[in-house]
């Protein structure tokens, strides 16, 4: 099966320095009839190999995209048939390559040669002068490679075993079962470590399945351990209080000071917005009161607001998060639900109007004199540097 993994990159490194070891995979220049993978100049207007090093220069002088054709070409040796693919990346706004001669097959890891053994593929190059900015920048020649057979049963004998986890909780106690608004309560889990070999447990303390707080122990084999979490009672009502989903009944008096309603201003966002989230507080009594409330992201408090509320008042407090994972979450205030939030992945960067320099170039390595080639292999293969003689 082929591998997921990235296996073979070539990248240039002007402080690399590396010891050698008498394999090659890819080479700027040589032969493509014994290496993995060759890259050879063929337009010697834009491509050149100097000191081992293929260098691109790519003058473009017109606020546009410019083509070059058949700029380099990358080959496949002979014996190389476990290739599966091979592409190209860059960091250069506006710098594409593509195979062949149609600008539109970009090489990318979505979009890569598979090649045959032997096979020679020339590749071009477009610039895009609105995004492209002058300057000596690198890119990148991916070559994955096919598992062989013996390779998969090493990545089954490979796989993690699923330890079971040996602590157990073995009870969960509170102090009071009624109390006031303002009262504290206080909750204890004891712990047991049946296994082996010391472990740690991290106990989540929760609030009618908001999880509020969390504390860590270490238990040594055959050890048990208490862990206390202390919470005030701010809201009259009842609430299920416990420790890792073994919970006790609480019920709080008190004058009826809560909140009303919550929401979120955009229940739409994409990753790396900020969006706010809105809950309404009402004080029905003729004293001044404070109270904390919590923001709740898929049931963990992830902030707090501490507000004075007039005698007779209402008030509106206000949490701003910003979220930077696409999916779907939901939002509550002190137990009160908000909805939900849905984050989407964000749309590619598309820059206008941009001023290019004189020129845009990009270098493969090695840039050294003795002509160092870093390569990385993964999956299945052994992590090695690679020279070849200047």
């Amino acid at each position: 099966m082929p591998s997921t993994k990235t296996l073979f990159a070539a990248a240039a490194a002007c402080f690399l320095v590396a010891f050698a070891v008498p394999t090659v995979a890819i080479t700027v220049g040589e032969d493509p009839a014994s290496d993995d993978v060759v890259l050879e100049p063929v337009d010697q207007r834009y491509a050149t190999v100097v000191d081992g090093e293929l260098e691109l220069d790519l003058t473009v002088l017109d606020n546009t995209v410019t083509e070059f054709i058949e700029v380099f070409t990358i080959s496949v040796g002979s014996g190389a048939d476990d290739i599966e693919s091979i592409w190209i990346s860059n960091d250069v706004d506006g710098l594409e390559f593509y195979a062949g001669t149609n600008a539109a097959a970009e090489l990318t890891e979505s979009n890569p040669l598979e090649p045959t053994a032997g096979q020679t593929t020339s590749i071009g190059v477009a610039v895009d002068t609105h995004f492209a900015q002058s300057g000596t920048e690198t890119f990148t020649v991916h070559v994955r490679y096919e598992d062989e057979d013996d390779d998969d049963e090493d990545d089954e004998d490979d796989d993690p075993v699923e330890i079971p986890r040996m602590i157990d909780l073995e009870s969960v106690d509170s102090d009071v079962t009624a109390a006031e608004t303002g009262d504290s309560v206080t909750v204890t889990a004891t712990y047991r470590n049946n296994g082996p070999r010391t472990e740690t447990v991290m106990a989540a303390f929760t609030v009618n399945g908001v999880v509020v707080e969390t504390k860590t122990l270490e238990l040594a084999p055959g050890e048990t351990a208490s862990v206390g979490f202390e919470r005030q009672l701010q809201w009259p009502g009842t609430y299920e209080i416990g420790v890792d989903g073994v919970s006790k009944s609480v019920t709080v008096e008190g004058p009826p000071i809560n909140v009303l309603s919550a929401s979120v201003t955009d229940a739409e966002l994409t990753a790396g917005e900020t969006t706010t989230i809105e809950a309404t507080v009402t004080n029905p009594t003729e004293m001044q009161v404070d109270r904390t409330l919590e923001l709740a992201v898929d049931g963990i408090v992830v902030d707090t607001r501490t507000v004075t509320l007039e005698p007779n008042s209402e008030r509106t407090v206000t949490f701003d998060r910003q979220f930077t994972e696409p999916g779907t979450y939901a939002i509550a205030v002190s137990g009160v639900e908000a909805g939900s939030i849905t984050v989407d992945e964000p749309e590619p960067t598309v820059l206008r109007n941009r001023d290019l320099s004189a020129a845009t170039t990009a270098a493969l390595a090695p840039p050294m004199a003795a002509g160092f080639l870093f390569l990385a292999a993964a999956a299945n293969r052994r992590w090695a540097f690679v020279s070849r003689e200047a």
